[in-house]
């Protein structure tokens, strides 16, 4: 053996200075490592340029997937003085279906000229039995190359829960992890899970992998963590969640095989054993392998009977703080009333507790504040309602206000917190002024100021310059006027109670407004090239108009459930498909880290996208 692979030794150092080259017009080529092959199997195509180019532009691989390339060289030799440069562009593909296929032309530009290949015809003959058998999902191919369909032990990802049964409201880590035990070059997420009938909030992630040793099954890998997130069950019952799926390119050493036939005289010396020895092995290939990680189930059980009569759905542990900035004010003045609530858990799910506000108080819808902080323990933080109240008249008032309750984890029952009555005294304000006072309703209509006044004893003529006012025009437009009005007031009444009966039609028809609304703040935030509030709000705004138009609550929104609505609506399916892809593309941007569409053109999507939705369902 050792002969043999001295003589290869002495052969291969005679030939290497022999070699000839002559001197070749600037062209690019294409060649094939075989112009036949069956489904499944692979074919290298290479594009090579002998000059120095720049700009090179491949075709479209119609009917292969591309495993791998363009995996680049360069080949610089000298002859008699003359340097010559071969530049070399290498494609590895798989056939995924019958026929035959055209490579088409490639580009590359060598100085201010533009070289175009001829196109390659490869014919793909059906797959032979044993090729078919050796074809599932994560198993490696014959020999000693790596597997392409699947990372198999090698390189996968894979969801770690921090538990799998859980109370409805209570909080689940959960991590997606990728392990390898090969060199990665890149790695890209392809599909991010949509975590139905789940709400969740993001822990923040570096913007690189931090790979670390971890030993799983006694198997030693590199892992890193791609994504975390904190999700909280809306429902109960058995849950899935959602796999993530990506593909990684992979950089593998390949052995050469003994009864590999090639046409070139040097390969029957590199065929042997001594050349295959791994300090002289550099054959490497980078494969790209797609992966997908396993999908997790959750066992969601209902929270314990029992409840108190003002628990709204707050899970975790929490204290409340209720204050008032003033103690007394005047009638007419605004005062503050503030909830805070704070703690750990479904923070941003809690709502207020109800507060009896006195009838003759003017009000607003309250004020939300959320500060919440995502990690790996859970989400903490607080929620702060803020509710502006304006007394329209003097007195000494009492405002009782609801205790709040909440599902204790760690005791396994409920709490309340009681809350102490507000007291409030207001001073009479300006006796001048007159004022409405509307209570809940908003109907009832009172005169404040001096209750009685100075009645005269005789009659004041009316006079409208040198005519009675009572043949004037302004006076039939007065006497005519609040009749009119009265009935425009009865008509918008009506209107309004028909509104109020049924919330989800004033929702769906607000929709363009609020989602407009949100686009405008989108564009603000992409003017101040802050991307990451940009695509939040563009995420919201799609979704958002989704929710409403569609009347679908927040926790059944999915893609699929969006897709099944929209189809009834009988919108077109390449208008779903629009909206879906833009979707994904900011979902993408915001957990992936990037995109390589700008953000005008997603701005731009969405406003398209959401005008023709508007005009499509009906």
């Amino acid at each position: 053996m050792k002969r043999k692979s001295f003589s290869a030794l002495m052969i291969l150092f005679a030939l290497f200075p022999v070699s000839i080259l002559s001197l070749q017009a600037q062209e690019l080529t294409a060649t094939v490592s075989s112009n036949t092959i069956s489904v499944g199997e692979q074919v290298e195509v290479t594009f090579s340029v002998n000059s120095t180019a720049k700009n090179f532009r491949a075709p479209v691989f119609t009917g292969f997937n591309v495993l791998a390339g363009p995996n680049q060289s360069t080949q610089m030799q000298i002859i008699n003085g003359t340097v010559s440069q071969t530049i070399s562009f290498t494609y590895v593909l798989q056939a995924i279906k019958e026929g035959s296929f055209k490579i088409g032309s490639a580009e590359i530009t060598v100085g201010n000229k533009k070289l175009i290949s001829e196109q390659v015809t490869i014919l793909v003959s059906k797959a032979s039995p044993k090729q078919k058998g050796g074809q599932g999902g994560n198993q490696s191919q014959s020999g000693d190359n790596p597997s392409v369909k699947g990372g198999g032990n090698n390189v996968f990802i894979r969801a770690k829960i921090d538990k799998s049964s859980v109370y409805r409201g209570e909080a689940i880590s959960v991590t997606y992890r990728l392990y390898t035990k090969v060199t990665l070059l890149n790695y890209s997420v392809s599909k991010l899970p949509s975590f139905n009938a789940f709400w969740s909030q993001e822990i923040s992630m570096p913007q690189q992998l931090e790979f670390r040793n971890e030993n799983l099954d006694g198997v030693s890998y590199k892992v890193a963590d791609i994504k975390k997130v904190i999700l909280f069950p809306q429902r109960t019952g058995s849950l899935s969640i959602d796999p993530m799926e990506g593909e990684v390119i992979a950089r593998v050493q390949v052995k050469r095989q003994a009864n590999q036939k090639s046409n070139d005289p040097f390969d029957q010396f590199f065929n042997d054993p001594f050349f295959n020895n791994p300090f002289f092995n550099n054959n490497l290939q980078d494969i790209k392998v797609p992966l997908k990680s396993e999908p997790i189930k959750i066992t969601v059980r209902d929270l314990p009977p029992g409840a108190p009569a003002g628990f709204t759905g707050a899970v975790g542990k929490f204290v409340c703080d209720i204050s008032l900035d003033k103690k007394e004010v005047k009638a007419h003045d605004a005062v503050n009333l503030k909830i805070k609530i704070s703690g750990k858990g479904n923070i941003r799910l809690i709502d207020a507790p109800h507060i009896e506000i006195p009838p003759d108080f003017e009000t607003y819808d309250p004020k939300e504040n959320v500060t919440a902080n995502a990690s790996a323990n859970g989400v903490s933080g607080s929620k702060v309602f803020e509710f502006l109240m304006i007394p329209r008249n003097a007195g000494e008032y009492k405002i009782p206000i609801a205790p709040f309750s909440y599902f204790d984890l760690e005791k396994k029952q409920y709490q309340t917190i009681e809350s102490p009555t507000i007291t409030l005294k207001v001073a009479r304000g300006n006796e001048t002024e007159t004022t409405v006072i509307s209570g809940v309703s908003k109907s009832d209509v009172q005169m404040l100021g001096k209750d009685i006044r100075y009645i005269k004893t005789k009659a004041t003529e009316l006079t409208f310059g040198n005519q009675s006012p009572f043949n004037s025009s302004v006076f039939y437009s007065f006497l005519i006027g609040p009749a009119l009005l009265f009935i425009g007031l009865i008509f918008v009444r009506k209107r309004n109670k028909s509104m109020e009966g049924n919330i989800r039609l004033i929702r769906s028809q607000r929709a363009n407004k609020v989602a407009m609304k949100r686009l405008s703040s989108a564009k603000k935030f992409m003017a101040q090239n802050e991307k990451e509030k940009f695509l939040d709000e563009m995420f919201r705004a799609l979704w958002g108009f989704i929710s409403d138009k569609l009347q679908i609550p927040v926790s059944d929104l999915s893609k699929e459930t969006t897709a099944l609505a929209l189809e009834k609506k009988n919108v077109s399916q390449s208008l779903i498909d629009q909206f879906t892809d833009t979707l994904n593309t900011c979902e993408f941007a915001r957990f992936a880290g990037g995109t390589s569409e700008s953000t005008e053109v997603i701005y731009n999507k969405g406003i398209e996208i959401i005008s023709r939705l508007e005009s499509a369902i009906s």
